[in-house]
């Protein structure tokens, strides 16, 4: 019997519904039958480079006239709730494959589970940094005991939370072993009328958080110099980074006097592999599902929730709009240096 080949829409077609067009259609189990953006240029654009028949600027027509598997959602973030609740509500997909962050607000996230979950339909985010070999074998490590029972992580990046601070901390995450975070405290300046991607993003900050067993978790972005070394894991027996110069991951412990540098295993698989999968019903679930996805976002609104309350953020977050909204909205962190400006998209005001 010939196994299914799954039928995939595109909603987005910037740089990253691009790439997700080409993985695909690339791969043999998954056909893109269409692509739809509000720009007609950019879709027939996407759709010349990867042979797409179906071209649209309406995603409702889409879902109306294609017999749709998957929904790839490469839109901006502050779309992506509404769409991805629209796609499982309208359609009879199997599947919704979405982009990095997963939305713009932890509420957004969740209301983006439950309309997949009511449906039965599996729902994965693009943190694709957990396919990552280095990252998959310091994973491996940790919780093989090779530095003792891991104590803090730190992590270090800018150009705003929601924009790399979602990779970040994923990452973070997934190299420690996906522990249960359980607390978060964090600073966030804003005196800029700072964006992203038509979203507010803070100018600086920073967060700590308290998973289970006592795991601290540092992370800093846009922070003045001089910086900490993003990619450190101390343990009780030793000390876990990478190795940039010689693509592996170097180990200290106390049974050594010298660095080890393991080579990391090739990856078994990707994220859109994987995905089909579970689809297929081979796997439990994606190591992206949108449950583990969520959790990134509850610890960016938490850092951002700690300096609106003012105090440690006890977690499950209770907060389901987007803090950093609510402090400039209701005046509590005024714009101390007027002139929007977007870092990723430039309003039309910029140069």
């Amino acid at each position: 019997m010939a196994e299914k080949i799954y039928r995939v829409g595109i909603i987005g077609c910037g740089g990253m519904g691009n790439s997700h067009a080409k993985a695909f259609q690339s791969h043999p189990r998954t056909e893109v039958v269409a692509a739809m953006d509000i720009k007609l240029e950019a879709v027939k654009k996407l759709a010349e480079s990867h042979s797409v028949p179906g071209v649209y600027t309406d995603r409702k027509e889409m879902f109306e006239k294609e017999d749709l598997d998957i929904v790839d959602i490469c839109t901006w973030q502050s779309v992506r709730a509404e769409i991805t609740v629209d796609a499982a509500e309208n359609t009879d997909v199997v599947g919704i494959f979405g982009e990095k962050p997963m939305a713009a607000s932890y509420g957004e996230s969740l209301d983006m589970i439950e309309a997949c979950e009511k449906k039965g339909i599996k729902l994965a985010i693009g943190h694709q940094r957990r396919f990552n070999s280095l990252n998959t074998e310091a994973r491996r490590l940790i919780q093989e005991g090779v530095i003792g029972k891991p104590q803090a992580m730190l992590r270090r990046d800018g150009h705003g939370l929601l924009n790399r601070g979602t990779h970040e901390l994923d990452e973070m995450c997934y190299i420690l072993g996906d522990p249960e975070p359980l607390w978060v405290i964090g600073q966030t300046s804003r005196e800029t009328d700072r964006w992203e991607r038509r979203v507010r993003t803070e100018d600086l900050c920073m967060g700590l958080i308290c998973f289970e067993g006592g795991i601290r978790g540092v992370y800093e972005s846009d922070l003045p110099e001089p910086g900490l070394r993003g990619d450190v894991v101390y343990g009780s027996d030793g000390i876990l980074r990478r190795s940039g110069a010689d693509g592996g991951v170097m180990v200290l412990n106390n049974k050594e006097t010298e660095w080890q540098i393991i080579k990391p295993r090739k990856p078994e698989t990707n994220q859109y592999q994987e995905f089909i999968d579970w689809l297929d019903g081979k796997i439990e679930t994606h190591r992206n599902n949108g449950r583990r996805a969520s959790i990134a976002m509850e610890l960016m609104m938490a850092i951002y929730e700690s300096l609106r309350i003012k105090n440690v953020v006890m977690l499950p977050l209770e907060t389901r709009e987007n803090p950093l909204d609510l402090m400039v909205e209701d005046g509590s962190l005024p714009v101390l240096k007027p002139g929007r400006y977007d870092i990723r998209a430039p309003f039309p005001e910029q140069n």
